[in-house]
């Protein structure tokens, strides 16, 4: 009984909120989201001990909520809105990726080194998209110019473009 005066409680709560929210929220084009997004919150509040007694595992459950997401960004966006966020992620991924692999090849050679950070081409329509532009490379070592040497020279920029900190 009071797991159920408790799941009670907190859908009422869940359902106070949403109601004040949209009622506060101003008319516009943002109301909708608010009220979507508090809607599907609520949906998922009365819905989880069912999803429990089920059996269905949460990770299932948040990678549902994820694809539902990437489906209504898709519905409520215009095509160049989401044109420009997938081309961030695109962007910020791809970024992340590059200084891992940068950072792994470059530590084959030189353990010492700690962290890499890379610049690189990001217009789309330059003919380079893409391209590192120059790398900043954070080592704890007196091997300071023969890293910056050997990274210049592995990835085919001028040294100017490679610095090293320490």
């Amino acid at each position: 009984m009071e797991a159920l005066s408790a799941y009670i409680k907190t859908i009422t709560a869940l359902t106070i909120f949403s109601a004040l929210a949209c009622m506060l929220m101003p008319e516009g084009s943002f109301r909708k989201y608010v009220e979507l997004v508090l809607g599907v919150l609520v949906l998922t509040a009365v819905l989880n001990p069912f999803l429990r007694l089920f059996g269905t595992d949460e990770g299932h459950l948040e990678l549902g909520l994820l694809q539902n997401q990437v489906r209504l960004e898709k519905v409520f966006l215009s095509a160049e809105e989401y044109e420009g966020i997938e081309q961030q992620r695109v962007t910020a991924a791809y970024g992340q990726v590059l200084e891992d692999r940068v950072k792994e090849d470059l530590a084959k050679k030189y353990s010492e080194i700690e962290w890499v950070n890379i610049t690189f081409c990001q217009d789309i329509q330059d003919e380079d998209y893409g391209m590192i532009e120059s790398i900043t490379i954070g080592c704890s070592d007196e091997n300071a110019e023969k890293i910056q040497a050997y990274a210049a020279k592995r990835y085919g920029l001028p040294e100017d473009a490679v610095a090293v900190e320490k």
